[in-house]
């Protein structure tokens, strides 16, 4: 076998058993990931929240999200394009609490189901801007 085909069939073999490494989470430049850890509400919609409500948000790799709404536990779906978010219509458990804290939690899942895009701020914050306007989010 003549040097030239030799050194091309070894090339071949050392390729075939090469790897690749799965494409890594969406991140911003300071390299925290939008997919992984839990996100805690602290705007919504450019009107503050409840003091002491705890709503979150964590997006896991396989397309499902799941969270708080500050009373109840709630799940849906998402997806990325681009900087392009969306969201699937969820669903929560049924518990009852304090009048504002039901409404805040309202408002906050409607807004979330029309999520269109999301960004980082400079200052780390995650924003995902809704057709009600912002959702922003701090890592908890």
């Amino acid at each position: 076998m003549s040097r030239g085909l030799a050194g091309c069939l070894a090339g071949l073999a050392l390729a075939a058993c090469a790897t690749t490494s799965p494409p890594a989470p969406p991140a911003h430049p300071g390299g925290a990931p939008l997919v992984g850890p839990e996100w805690r509400l602290e705007d919504l919609l450019g009107g503050g929240i409840i003091d002491d409500s705890h709503v979150t948000l964590t997006l896991a790799a396989d397309g499902t999200g799941a969270g708080t709404g500050g009373c109840n536990r709630y799940f849906t779906t998402w997806k990325t394009k681009g900087d392009r978010l969306t969201m699937g219509k969820g669903g929560s458990t049924l518990m009852a609490c304090a009048p504002a804290l039901m409404n805040q939690e309202g408002k906050y899942l409607r807004a979330l189901e029309t999520a269109k895009s999301y960004s980082f701020a400079p200052d780390g914050a995650l924003v995902i801007e809704t057709a009600q306007g912002p959702l922003k989010f701090r890592k908890s």
